[in-house]
């Protein structure tokens, strides 16, 4: 089921997470992703990767909204046209996906550094 991107409210209660074969890791304040599916590295800003971290933390959509509206100087409307679009963008390209209601949180940022052998 693909969510309705244009319709903030049918998302507040939503949990992202990145789709299984995703590798990321903080660069720095911006985050690389890595789809190891399609070998395409993407990047976020630093707003992105702080969206990114709060998904980890298992925020819902409405959560990280409120999060972002504390921490950033920001107009909610111009957030979540914003949310909208990022979300929108990462569930196309197939690197997050909405996590069933039984899901358990994935890990951290901090915790998910990729192992290099």
């Amino acid at each position: 089921m693909k969510p309705d991107f244009k319709n903030f409210p049918s998302l507040l209660t939503l949990h992202f997470q990145p789709a299984p074969g995703q590798v990321y890791a903080d660069l720095a304040g911006e985050l690389a992703i890595l789809d190891s599916k399609s070998g395409i590295y993407y990047g976020l800003d630093p707003v992105g990767a702080r969206i990114w971290s709060l998904l980890l933390e298992w925020k819902t959509v409405g959560e990280v909204r409120a999060t972002l509206l504390e921490e950033y100087d920001v107009a909610g409307s111009q957030l979540e046209i914003d949310m909208l679009h990022l979300f929108d963008e990462l569930f196309s390209k197939g690197l997050i996906e909405i996590a069933s209601p039984d899901s358990k949180p994935v890990r951290s940022l901090e915790e998910s550094e990729p192992q290099l052998r």
